[in-house]
């Protein structure tokens, strides 16, 4: 019981929770319980992955508008099939 409560214990059981989570069927594609096990256990020892935890968490609920920040330097046109680049060395022309 002791064994279980204990930081090594809690490894081991992270280690067997992947390796079950890896060949069961139910399976998440996209984020495994075990990846947040072991992210919490990594930033419980570096402030700095706490830090990246938090910051991660944060861009994930800000949103992406394409007008919201500076001129894109690369602009794709699927419907035209046109590509526009902007050199960076050249201030940009926005056409209205």
């Amino acid at each position: 019981m002791l064994f279980a409560l204990s930081l090594p214990g809690l490894v081991v059981l992270l280690i067997v929770l992947a390796a079950v989570e890896r060949w069961s069927p139910w399976r998440r594609k996209d984020l495994p319980a075990t990846t947040v096990g072991f992210e919490e256990l990594d930033a419980f020892f570096s402030g700095g992955k706490r830090l990246e935890l938090e910051d991660r968490k944060s861009q994930s609920l800000m949103r992406e508008d394409e007008e919201s920040g500076a001129p894109p330097h690369l602009r794709i046109d699927l419907d035209g099939s046109a590509v526009r680049v902007v050199r960076r060395d050249q201030p940009c022309q926005v056409s209205r």
